[in-house]
């Protein structure tokens, strides 16, 4: 495996994007502690026929084999596949927090004006007052854990994410383009 991708001028880290794997299992692969999940295997074996005939006909490297094109389109859409997934999930998963965070932080709003309208309405130095105030002091250490400054970077995360996906979106636009 080391000798043909180096001699295609790969990576490990390269191959292991091109094999859908991490550049772990290509190093421990070359050094034949780890075999290739069963369709990463495939892959390569698909990849090492495509790299000897181009050695059996080095004309298919100036025409551009329809095989090795075809080969590329369909791990950049496997590739683009996987990214909008991830992308996809990850945004839901931030928005449902973004929306537990603005829902936290509009009760807890509410129950500080609450306290605060008891509290103006309590003895002042009574015990009732003292332990008002101590729940004032928790409600305001929960708003500062669900501050406006956590929902923003919240939304930044989130048009991240949307970003990456329309990304995506367009690159296997392009690649079925060219088919």
């Amino acid at each position: 495996m080391k000798e043909i991708r180096k001699n295609l001028g790969l990576s490990q880290q390269e191959l292991a994007l091109l094999l859908n794997v991490s550049r772990s299992v290509v190093a421990m692969h070359e050094k034949g502690m780890r075999n290739l999940p069963a369709e990463a295997s495939l892959k390569w074996m698909k990849m090492q026929l495509l790299w000897q005939e181009q050695r059996r006909n080095p004309s298919l490297l100036h025409t551009g084999s329809n095989t090795y094109v075809s080969l590329q389109q369909e791990q950049s859409l496997t590739l683009l596949n996987a990214q909008v997934q991830r992308a996809a999930a990850r945004s839901i998963s931030v928005a449902q927090q973004l929306t537990l965070l603005e829902e936290q932080h509009r009760l807890l709003l509410q129950k500080l004006h609450f306290l605060k309208e008891i509290l103006a309405q309590t003895p002042r130095g009574s015990r009732q007052a003292a332990l008002i105030k101590n729940r004032v002091q928790d409600t305001l250490i929960g708003l500062a854990g669900c501050s406006p400054g956590r929902c923003q970077l919240l939304r930044y995360q989130l048009q991240v994410l949307t970003a990456q996906q329309k990304a995506a979106l367009a690159g296997k636009v392009i690649v079925l383009q060219q088919r």
